[in-house]
């Protein structure tokens, strides 16, 4: 009877793979390299701790804990504005919507943009987030697959000169996940040369780019952008603290304004207390020590799965080295399924993400894995990589 009376849409939900390596999380007696979150003990407490007392003892210390308005904290707002100028993105309190994480800046989007059918391009691989976003307003999406530096722009172009029209390409420019690649300047200018000739938009989004560690930064796409393509995705997430949920939009204002409609239907207003102690931290400059903190900590984790995947991983893998992010994407051999291999791996408490879900055909990541090095010990991570690599290097047809 329940089958009955639910939407098609709901075929469009299912994504086990993210159930299962969030499951893993937490598990104290498994080394998991699932979870792509930031490290818990590199959080700001103390200063938070102030930040927070001198908020509640402020005259509208009431108002952290009452509704908001949907657009969004004036405060914060105008702290974004300051930070995208720091970063050559020029924004206006109308072009800029306060989201409940970037999450649902991407259904926000999604919902807006997509009817049942609407051919969305996307990177091959890509977020899994992103793409169950996409999916779940039942678009027809097309994987544009990746090189060293970034998508393939011929291969792009290729499937623009169809004739075919898309709405948007969806993409994470700095260090992707999974695939930690960082789009090259040059195709970042032919991009949006493409988006200005076939008429799509571009959603940035950027979760990963202050977690540079060795290169200077790129221009962002939407400093590029002078046609007004380009919808930019922020969230303070994975740089500062993750649980409180604040993201945001960067657009054209009248996107700015369907998607605040969209999203009074959704959830009417974001995390006021959040909204309003990220604002303060960061005209306290909290947020800028906290990029600069972080960098160096991500970094030593970064370098120390890469010099432990070369000591123990066979040659029949392979993977390129990211330059920031949190993770390394590993192509295995062919006869290796990821899923079978993560089967054995959990038996020896050693926990990754298979590849499927990052794919626009998820069976073309049967060969591939995601390993994060963000939320694992250091301690831990030579120690994980050794038990997987003996597991590939000695595997049977389980």
């Amino acid at each position: 009877m329940l089958k009955e009376l639910l939407s098609r849409r709901v075929e469009c939900l299912n994504n086990s793979e993210i159930s299962e390596f969030m499951s893993l999380i937490g598990q104290g007696d498994i080394i998991s390299f699932a979870g792509g979150i930031p490290d818990r003990n590199i959080f700001p407490l103390k200063e938070l701790r102030e930040l927070l007392n001198s908020l509640m003892a402020e005259p509208g210390g009431p108002d952290l804990f009452q509704y908001g308005s949907t657009e969004g904290s004036g405060r914060l707002k105008e702290y974004i504005i300051s930070f995208l100028k720091k970063r050559n993105i020029k924004a206006s309190d109308e072009e800029i919507l306060i989201t409940t994480g970037s999450q649902q800046a991407l259904d926000l989007l999604s919902k807006i943009f997509i009817d049942p059918g609407d051919r969305v391009l996307v990177e091959n691989p890509g977020y899994v987030g992103g793409l169950g976003a996409i999916r779940s307003y039942q678009a027809d999406i097309t994987g544009i697959n990746l090189a060293e530096d970034g998508i393939e722009i011929d291969l792009l172009e290729e499937e623009l000169a169809k004739g075919r029209r898309f709405k948007f390409i969806y993409l994470v420019p700095d260090f992707s996940n999974p695939s930690g690649i960082r789009l090259s300047l040059p195709k970042r200018k032919a991009l949006l040369e493409l988006a200005g000739k076939y008429g799509f938009y571009i959603i940035e989004d950027t979760p990963y780019s202050e977690l540079n560690y060795y290169n200077e930064p790129l221009s962002a796409l939407k400093e590029l952008d002078t046609e007004g393509r380009v919808i930019y995705l922020g969230t303070f997430s994975k740089f500062f603290i993750p649980g409180l949920r604040i993201g945001w939009i960067c657009g054209d204002r009248e996107i700015i304004r369907l998607a605040g409609l969209a999203k009074q239907n959704t959830d009417l207003t974001s995390n006021s207390l959040g909204q309003e102690l990220i604002a303060v931290a960061g005209e306290k400059g909290l947020i800028e020590a906290q990029i600069k903190r972080v960098k160096p900590h991500y970094r030593s984790r970064l370098e120390e799965m890469g010099q432990a995947l070369e000591k123990y991983f066979p040659k029949s893998t392979s993977w390129l080295v990211p330059k920031g992010g949190f993770f390394y994407w590993i192509r295995l051999p062919e006869y290796i399924e990821s899923r079978r291999l993560l089967k054995k791996a959990l038996e020896n408490r050693v926990a990754f993400v298979t590849g499927n879900s990052f794919l626009a055909n998820p069976e073309e990541g049967n060969n591939y894995l995601r390993l994060s090095f963000s939320n694992c010990p250091q301690e831990d991570i030579e120690t994980g990589i050794k038990i997987l690599g003996e597991i590939i290097t000695n595997w049977q047809d389980f």
